[in-house]
């Protein structure tokens, strides 16, 4: 047994020595801030980890792409074929579309994110929410 402990640590020591330099001395990469300056309340910038997020005033220039939207709720309203996550009532104003889902929950939340495709709908920018995981709280703001 001795002998097996000995062998091991001494194989170890070889394959460490053997390393090439500077593997495991490099400190980790600092993280890039992952943010919009416009987002946040009074211009204080929202970091998140996984994707940056617009104010929902900016949707209209991004248009066509994949996108975060960011923005409080001030409304659900339920038509005949869908439930629409009012964030604003400016006219042509972004909001949240779901054809399958009961978004009524989200009235009253202080800021969401919702996450997809920005798309014109109904002459606004507007984001289809097929599923829950597109809809997502706004860091330090619950």
């Amino acid at each position: 047994m001795k002998r097996c402990l000995v062998l091991f640590l001494l194989g170890v020591f070889i394959l460490s020595a053997c390393a090439p330099t500077g593997t495991f001395q490099q400190e980790w990469p600092k993280p890039a801030a992952t943010f919009t300056p416009e987002t946040g309340e009074g211009g204080r910038p929202t970091p998140t980890r996984l994707f940056e997020c617009v104010s929902w005033k900016s949707a209209p220039n991004y248009v066509g792409q994949s996108q975060c939207v960011e923005g409080p709720v001030l409304r659900v309203d339920k038509s005949e074929e869908a439930y629409l996550v009012i964030l604003s009532n400016e006219p042509g104003s972004f909001y949240g579309v779901s054809f399958d889902l009961d978004l009524s929950d989200l009235a009253g939340k202080k800021c969401v994110r919702i996450v997809g495709t920005i798309e014109t709908h109904k002459g606004r920018p507007a984001i289809i929410i097929k599923s829950r995981d597109q809809i997502l709280p706004c860091l330090g703001k619950e």
